[in-house]
């Protein structure tokens, strides 16, 4: 029902699956648009005859401003998130006979980019409450041929890397927790690497796709860089070059770099709109039964851009599936979160090693993906959501 400024009143009773009133008519808006700034930026380089190339001086602007606001000495963009953890992992020196620790409840880019350096990715439980890392799997997993950990800090959450072993390298998958802190750190700064993904609905896009690779360590850097460009190397004293490692063409185009550059400048914005949104929503939240909303452990912050919830499967008389269609149907469109979790995916049950993930698993026939609104001026949606939530929780609970 549709008040006479447009707002939805709350919306009790039958529910819109069986032929009751929406609480929605359309879904909310949950990612920002591009400004004209964004758009000027990337059609200035476009009206240029220098588009692309593995020195692009728009890249190198990027890659600056990018470094200087994660806090780390080195940014490497490239192509996408999945390149930069393969240009981190090669950087690390990981190949053949090595072995590298995965959770199991992730994307599964994460895990690919280790068979892409020819070594086995070894999948791990996860921690029932963050969704990430669980410390213990890992020490478990540790053999005589783990080389590395990468720890994904999902959904927007800080993964525990501060309390992982400290004598192996950790690579933190930051692709889906941009502006995320673990101790007043950025997410990206921590372990001997982090990687970042500009894909399309990212708090930060370079227009599509997009990644890059942070550090500290020169050695890394001077690596990615050479495998996203074709390994190619000047001869010193000389005007040629050559190609002294295996390499490939992840690189991040000019218009991409000066897109992305426009929307850094007002990344922390970005980042506080979607973290007040997601603060109104988890108040609204808190008290429907059979729900659990996203937990932030303490030290960290949490970006949202995801916006995970758990159902308890004992409280609610329908499985997961039943619950996203009726949520659809109410105006608030919803997903299933890693319904399949790595250590059950096809490749890696061929190509890794797997442990027994019994959290992950759970965790596959219990969370969902609410849809969240980006900015500021839609903070209104988010009574709407909550407001789905709570209907459909209440006429589906046993």
């Amino acid at each position: 029902m549709t008040t006479a400024d447009g707002r939805n009143q709350p919306t009790t009773g039958q529910l819109a699956l069986d032929g009751g009133p929406p609480v929605r008519a359309t879904p909310p808006r949950t990612t920002a648009p591009p400004t004209d700034a964004d758009l000027d930026a990337a059609a200035r380089v476009l009206r240029t005859t220098r588009l692309g190339g593995p020195d692009h001086p728009e890249v190198r602007r990027f890659e600056a401003l990018l470094a200087q606001t994660t806090g780390v000495a080195h940014a490497v963009a490239v192509n996408s998130g999945t390149a930069a953890l393969h240009c981190a992992l090669r950087g690390l020196g990981i190949g053949p006979g090595d072995e590298v620790i995965v959770p199991a409840h992730t994307f599964i880019a994460s895990a690919t980019p280790v068979l892409m350096s020819g070594a086995t990715p070894v999948v791990v439980d996860v921690d029932a409450a963050t969704y990430c890392l669980e410390p213990t799997a890992v020490d478990e997993a540790i053999t005589r041929r783990t080389r590395a950990v990468v720890a994904v800090h999902l959904n927007g959450h800080p993964a525990p890397v501060d309390l992982l072993p400290t004598d192996l390298p950790v690579l933190s998958d930051a692709c889906q927790a941009q502006g995320a802190t673990l101790h007043g750190t950025s997410v990206a700064a921590l372990g001997a690497a982090g990687v970042y993904s500009f894909w399309q609905d990212k708090l930060l896009t370079t227009g599509g796709e997009g990644g890059a690779v942070l550090t500290d360590d020169p050695g890394i850097a001077e690596i990615a860089r050479l495998v996203r460009s074709h390994g190619q190397q000047p001869i010193p004293g000389t005007p040629d070059s050559h190609h002294t490692v295996l390499g490939y063409n992840y690189r991040l185009t000019g218009p991409q770099a000066a897109f992305g550059h426009s929307q850094l400048t007002r990344f922390a914005n970005t980042v506080r709109a979607r973290q007040d949104n997601a603060a109104r929503l988890l108040d609204l939240l808190q008290d429907i039964p059979g729900i659990t909303p996203p937990y932030t452990r303490d030290g960290a912050t949490h970006v949202y851009w995801k916006f995970v919830i758990a159902i308890d499967p004992d409280q609610f008389r329908v499985d997961l599936r039943h619950v996203l269609r009726a949520l659809a149907a109410e105006g608030v469109p919803a997903a299933p979160r890693y319904p399949i979790p790595l250590h059950r995916q096809p490749v890696l049950t061929r190509h890794g090693r797997t442990t027994p993930c019994p959290t992950a698993d759970a965790l596959s026939q219990r969370l969902l993906t609410l849809p969240l609104p980006a900015m500021a001026e839609d903070a209104d949606d988010v009574v709407d959501i909550a407001e789905a939530v709570r209907k459909v929780a209440t006429a589906l609970r046993r």
